[in-house]
């Protein structure tokens, strides 16, 4: 049968349907996926228990058994969090109150449950750990904060603040609210829930149960457990399921399975539940879910009850707000917020008695009149200052200079702008007004506060217009970096970190330096839009002068700005020598000039500097040290904690510290998806790295998963045509490489396909002479030999060394790992003297980059051990594969899976110089494998292949040789071409053993 129409949808949810037509409806259900997700929609929905007079229940349907789940145990671990007592549960899970030992605070537990959304679990899981990181992002005094999200088994738990309070119908019921009180709490639900729609988030399932009045008055907006991420661009996202909500609630198009719910839905609930508690009654008249959907898609909204106090200007607005057409309702929440705060009336209130003459009469109205209105326009304007740098020319001038520049992917650049701007605007506005009523409004801040909050969102304003002022004359060098440069605006939570903005020098009194401050302030922000669209020498000719003009007039605290913004330009220039004095230099005047941000991104970056483009490890723990104390100075800070682990989990890498570089970087991603996002660039960027780590650990499903994830965000993100898109199309073609062993044709070909790709696109974007072609030529060199194309692998992999070295010198690991592809690529071809001669040079350098433990050193042993060996030098081979050995059984892991090849390397050389007994004792190691690691099938077959001759020869236990070499036997026939040979030796070997009867039993030593 066809999908469900609305009359089919109806009756079942009323059961009102025959019983032949609901046999084929459950039948039709059971194959439909979309149907079966909307009716488990519908059903979760559930109305108050306790609604208004008069009000019939069968606008709920009824609830669909579930076993009841057991509460969980006094003193249950969730996460960090201890379980202390159950406070409640509702259709998406359960709540509970807990205790955070490590911030020593009682905070509210809420457990998801992830198959209320009637999806698969995994799927269901998946989609609200999403929806629960990206309401942590939002921070407002009328949302109920998110301080933590995680995951307990299949569910996903969200830490909140836990809030003494209750419900707005509660509320309502407890005493008799006048409109105008009524409508003062709903302004600052209002305000809440324009917050999360500046931050991207929309509700889904608004209504007076979720709001929350506390002991201290302030209305809370929660339960967003319903919600689904915004989408600014009205783009299709079908992998998200659309939100359902409680019927007596919902906007229309939240009832249509094929329409996107957005910001305009909340508003359509707000306005139901505002027009609720200003009436006593809901706005559409109806006693079941059919007849409430004809009264809604009718627009019929009821008269005012007879004798309202409700003014008629008042119902104007909220009755905009519940038009069937989403468009025909306010432009947004803030709108709607504006609409509801001019009170016509206001304007004739009297501040005196009706009483003495007429003109002082008219006086009193005048003098009022004035006040209220200033009080309309004091904080007005936002939108105004923003359209400025962000209206409709500047966008429409943006659009056409990305355009025009022909790039292939600057269509999907612009729109990746178009819609980080947009929430990032948005949430300027929405922070600025706020901050201003704070004070002129509400008399809750100081002026003091309100300058420096102002001046911290002037800055941010002044950001966002010299980036878009940069984009509109936009190169294809600006269309590379453009996403990235949108998403590293500088945050706008640290213009509300009043404790952070308090510590902050006083803003210069002097006309002169006041001046100075901010004529730093303009080349600051245009410097660093020029960094992010990638123009470093311009960046640097226009900073310069006014670092030399900070140091002149001793301004410490904007010199420290100016320095580290200097330091950072020069790195990316590639003299990383002279930015290593420059950072230098902007520490010692953050600290002298109080900056302490300044400080730790100064450390931070040192530790960049030194740690990975100088390879001067020692140097950059200490200063890791530092920047760990400038973050504690300054009281905390997710963004730079996380920024400072992805550095110092980058370092461990470079170190071969593989599982501390792992977790390292699990803790960094963590922050930066709660901070920016899941499928935020930032956090891509930690997931490229997390999965790198996953392959030098040997877990190539891991890093998969990683790798995957980290190419659908940037694919969607940055098109198909960005060179970030190839850098990650050459991780998943490295996983291919690795594992054509398997499948030869089918990843053989995949790792081609990838490789080749991300290569057109390195050259089309970035020009055939750019270091970034050097890892797609290498790997695309080993996919050609392997396919019997040795001169236009070689012809490949001297290109790739060539580049590495114009870009990093002779003498970095780089360079060091160029050389040695290029050293197995030449022993291969059968040229073993050069190959030995390149894989020699190799091992030197690398032990003075990256000392003598590193794996990487062990690798460029045990290639030189084996080229030996390959050349029948058996006695100099040994001396390189026991020391690579040495190496990798000193570490905690099986690092790229190097030491269970080195050990089997080793054994064949001891069988090589006929000391079958030494070859048997380290086989017998690769045979068993170290604890947790993942040997690949050709590890596994060699090692079974060699210790069963290492067995044979040294007489020790025949027939387990015998054993041995047929389990090899078996592992190799299923391996494919490459292992052709290798078999053929193993049966040759097979055919000159003794016949079985004849074997000797084992003798005993």
């Amino acid at each position: 049968m066809a999908c469900l129409d609305e009359s089919t949808f109806v009756d079942l949810l009323v059961g009102g349907l025959s019983s032949p037509r609901a046999a084929q409806v459950d039948a039709h259900l059971d194959s439909c996926p979309s149907c079966r997700r909307m009716v488990a929609d519908a059903l979760r929905a559930q109305a108050p228990e306790d609604g208004p007079p008069g009000e019939v229940t069968a606008l709920t349907p009824p609830r669909p058994s579930r076993p009841e789940e057991p509460p969980l145990e006094k003193g249950t671990a969730v996460g960090r969090y201890l379980v202390l007592e159950r406070l409640g549960s509702g259709g998406m899970g359960v709540v509970y109150s807990a205790y955070d030992p490590e911030l020593d605070r009682r905070v509210a537990l809420k457990l998801l449950r992830a198959g209320a959304l009637g999806l698969e679990v995994e799927e269901g899981r998946a989609h609200l750990l999403r929806e629960a990181q990206a309401m942590a992002r939002v921070s407002h005094p009328h949302v109920v904060p998110v301080y933590d999200v995680g995951t307990f088994g299949q569910q996903v738990f969200l830490a909140m603040e836990l809030v003494e309070a209750q419900t707005l119908r509660q509320w309502l019921k407890a005493a008799p609210r006048p409109w105008r009180q009524v409508l003062a709490l709903f302004l600052d639900a209002g305000r809440g829930l324009a917050a999360a729609h500046a931050a991207g988030v929309v509700h889904g399932d608004f209504k007076p149960e979720n709001l929350l009045v506390g002991r201290d008055g302030r209305v809370r907006v929660t339960d967003f457990g319903l919600a689904r991420s915004a989408n600014p661009l009205g783009e299709e996202t079908p992998s998200t399921p659309v939100a359902g909500g409680t019927p007596a609630y919902m906007a229309p198009e939240q009832m249509d399975p094929d329409a996107h719910p957005d910001a305009r839905s909340d508003q359509f609930a707000f306005c139901v539940a505002l027009y609720e508690a200003l009436h006593g009654e809901r706005p559409f008249a109806a006693s079941t879910v059919r007849e409430l959907l004809l009264e809604i898609r009718a627009g019929r909204v009821k008269p005012a009850p007879r004798g309202s106090a409700v003014p008629p200007w008042l119902r104007r607005v909220v009755t905009r707000g519940l038009a069937v057409s989403p468009m025909d309702r306010h432009a947004s929440m803030d709108a709607l917020l504006d609409a509801l705060q001019h009170d016509p009336a206001a304007r004739w209130t009297r501040w005196a008695q009706v009483a003495g003459s007429v003109a002082l009469l008219l006086g009193a109205v005048g003098i009022t009149h004035a006040v209220h209105s200033r009080r309309e326009r004091v904080c007005a304007g936002a939108e105004e200052a923003m359209a400025t740098a962000w209206g409709p020319a500047r966008q429409r001038a943006i659009e056409a200079a990305f355009l025009a520049t022909d790039k292939p992917f600057a269509g999907a650049a612009w729109k990746r702008v178009r819609r980080t701007l947009d929430v990032y605007t948005a949430a300027w506005v929405t922070t600025r007004t706020t901050a201003c009523e704070a004070t002129r409004v509400r008399g809750e801040q100081s002026e003091e506060i309100l300058a420096r909050r102002m001046h911290c969102l002037d800055g941010r304003l002044a950001e966002v217009a010299a980036l878009t002022q940069l984009f509109a004359r936009a190169d294809a060098g600006t269309v590379e970096f453009a996403a990235r440069a949108a998403e590293a605006l500088p945050p706008l939570e640290r213009c509300s970190d009043l404790t952070a903005l308090s510590a902050r020098e006083p803003l210069p009194m002097d006309a002169a330096a006041r001046a100075h401050a901010e004529a730093l302030r303009h080349t600051l922000v245009r410097a660093r839009a020029l960094k992010a669209a990638g123009k470093y020498a311009e960046a640097v000719a226009l900073l310069e002068p006014s670092v030399k003009t900070a140091k002149e007039a001793k301004d410490r605290h904007g010199a420290a700005d100016a320095l580290l913004l200097l330091g950072q330009l020069r790195r990316e220039m590639g003299d990383p020598r002279k930015a290593e004095v420059t950072l230098f230099e902007a520490v010692w005047a953050a600290e002298a000039g109080r900056n302490d941000v300044a400080a730790a991104r100064a450390w931070t970056e040192l530790v960049r500097t030194s740690g990975e483009a100088l390879e001067q490890h020692a140097n950059a723990w200490r200063w890791s040290e530092r920047a760990e104390a400038a973050i504690e100075r300054l009281g905390g800070d997710a963004v730079l904690s996380a920024q400072l682990q992805v550095r110092t989990g980058a370092l461990l890498f470079a170190q071969g510290r593989y599982n501390e570089a792992a977790e390292r970087q699990e803790a960094a991603l963590a922050r930066l998806e709660q901070t920016y996002g899941p499928d935020s660039l930032e956090a891509t960027d930690v997931r490229l790295e997390l999965g790198s780590t996953r392959m030098a650990q040997h877990r190539p499903e891991e890093a998969r998963k990683l790798f995957e994830q980290a190419l659908e965000t940037r694919r969607a993100s940055l098109g198909p045509d960005h060179p970030d898109l190839a850098r990650a199309q050459l991780e998943m073609a490295y996983i291919h490489w690795r594992q054509s062993h398997l499948a030869r044709g089918e990843h053989l070909k995949r790792a081609e396909e990838l490789s080749r790709t991300a290569l057109e696109v390195f050259e089309r974007a970035l020009g055939p002479e750019h270091p970034a072609l050097g890892s797609a030529l290498s790997l695309l060199a080993a996919v050609e030999e392997r396919q019997g194309r040795g001169e236009e692998a070689l012809r490949l992999q001297e290109r790739a060394l060539d580049l590495t070295v114009r870009a990093e010198g002779l003498e970095s690991s780089g360079t060091q790992v160029m050389t040695s592809n290029l050293g197995n690529l030449l022993a291969r071809l059968g040229r073993s003297e050069e190959a030995l001669a390149r894989h020699l040079s190799t091992v030197a350098p690398l032990e003075r980059r990256l000392g003598p433990q590193h794996p990487l050193l062990a690798r460029a042993l045990r290639a030189c051990g084996n080229n030996l060996r390959d050349m029948k030098r058996y006695e100099e081979a040994l001396p390189y594969l026991m020391r690579a050995r040495a190496i990798l059984e000193s570490r905690q892991d099986d690092a790229f899976g190097y030491l269970t090849g080195t050990w089997v390397d080793l054994g064949r050389t001891w069988l090589d110089l006929k000391q079958p007994r030494r070859a048997a004792e380290v086989l017998e190691l690769a045979v068993a494998g170290r604890p947790g690691s993942q040997q690949s099938p050709g590890e596994r077959a060699y090692s079974r292949m060699f210790l069963a001759q290492a067995l044979w020869e040294a007489n020790l236990d025949r027939p387990r040789a015998l054993r041995l070499a047929d389990e090899a036997r078996e592992m190799l026939a299923g391996m494919g071409e490459r292992y052709v040979k290798v078999l053929a030796q193993l049966d040759d070997w097979r055919a000159r053993l003794p016949r079985p009867e004849k074997v000797p039993a084992a003798r005993d030593h």
